[in-house]
């Protein structure tokens, strides 16, 4: 059995052996001891039979317990000293002139180094400040450089929706976003603000339903096709020009004069006559078996 433990210290999720006798539950806070022999906090995240991801199996790793009430006051306290370590670094990192920007700090569960995370637009060389820091502090310093929506992870928040940011709530862990996505589901029009999330990046839920929206713009024609339909519409029109999609709804936009536009089901589509020149961006080859070939 293998048990994924979120590394609070690291702001990782490792992989460790486990030996399921019922004692722990998914996200549980524990005690475990890392690939260095150290103790720290952990979350349960998920059990499973298989290593998901080997480069984050740790094979001494292993759960010594769940967190004790003290355990728990202990790693808060450790939480809460963590400002003064960002204050520290980010006043080192003005007197260097260095362009990063620390936020978040956590002291190890023994106390005897500080993980410092920052950002940064480029590579940092940060060694004069490290050593510096480690006066300060009278610790050993780890600092860290991420991303953008891996520091909304660990900062939290909620997005315009009003849930809680996904990668904070419950995404065990951040798969890529394409502008692909964005435009299978037809959303280039409505601009990088309204897709975008707090981190700056495309919004994680663009990825939820790619797939189903795939599947749907498989039965419709591309856009600029050429079709005809069972039944006229606005008296005596039985073809137009597909200008636009309704996925979800399974419609279609047509042009039927030089200024008339309607709104068709599918169903009332009977063929495909001319395919555009091009397809657009994002389209699908549509699967109606009543096209010509």
């Amino acid at each position: 059995m293998i048990i994924g433990i979120y590394d609070f210290f690291d702001l990782d999720t490792i992989e460790a052996s486990y030996e399921d006798d019922g004692g722990f539950e998914d996200g549980e806070m524990v005690v475990f001891k890392n690939e260095e022999g150290s103790e720290e906090v952990g979350k349960i995240m998920y059990f499973n039979e298989e290593a998901r991801n080997k480069e984050r199996f740790r094979a001494n790793a292993k759960v010594l317990r769940k967190a004790t009430a003290n355990d728990l006051q202990k790693f808060d306290a450790n939480k809460d000293r963590g400002g003064t370590a960002v204050d520290e670094c980010h006043k080192l990192a003005l007197q260097y002139n260095l362009d990063m920007q620390p936020f978040y700090a956590l002291y190890s569960f023994d106390g005897l180094s500080v993980n410092i995370v920052f950002t940064a637009e480029d590579r940092v060389d940060f060694r004069e400040l490290v050593k510096d820091l480690a006066k300060v502090l009278q610790k050993q310093i780890h600092l860290k450089q991420i991303g953008p929506r891996d520091k909304a992870k660990i900062t939290d928040g909620y997005g315009r929706c009003g849930r809680r940011f996904c990668c904070k709530g419950f995404l065990p862990r951040m798969e890529s976003v394409s502008m692909d996505m964005v435009r299978v589901q037809s959303l280039e029009s409505k601009g990088s603000g309204k897709l975008s999330g707090a981190c700056g990046k495309l919004l994680c839920c663009l990825r939820y339903e790619v797939e189903a929206y795939k599947e749907l713009r498989g039965n419709l024609p591309s856009t600029g096709s050429r079709v005809t339909l069972k039944k006229a519409v606005m008296g005596n029109y039985d073809e137009g020009t597909v200008v636009s999609l309704d996925i979800l709804n399974q419609r279609l936009k047509l042009q039927v004069g030089p200024r008339d536009y309607v709104t068709v089901e599918l169903s009332n589509v009977d063929k495909v006559t001319t395919r555009p020149m091009r397809t657009a961006p994002g389209a699908i080859t549509p699967r109606n078996t009543n096209r010509q070939k």
